[in-house]
């Protein structure tokens, strides 16, 4: 049996384009949540920085992730935000403790 998967995405907005990639990745939560391997998804906001945002997600597997970042809803978000962030990172961890 496989261990779950924890992903944290580090989303970095455009200076004025707070706002319209707030609302791109809140758009992104619900129909996330809905997938069968998403265990909790979370979108946060830096308290003292309001252009970067973080998704903090638990996942059944690896392969529910790569299959929910293959999502329509998830290249609905990343286009409506194209031209509004500065870059994407994700990293993939394993809970070791």
């Amino acid at each position: 049996m496989s261990e779950n998967l924890t992903a944290v995405a580090r989303v970095r907005a455009v200076p004025g384009s707070e706002e319209t990639v707030r609302e791109a990745l809140t758009a992104m939560v619900a129909p996330t949540r809905d997938e069968e391997g998403c265990l909790d998804y979370r979108l946060h906001v830096v308290d003292d920085d309001p252009g970067l945002f973080y998704f903090v997600a638990l996942w059944r597997s690896e392969a529910d992730l790569d299959l929910h970042l293959d999502e329509p809803h998830i290249a609905d978000g990343l286009a409506a935000m194209a031209d509004h962030i500065e870059g994407i990172v994700i990293r993939r961890m394993s809970r070791i403790s």
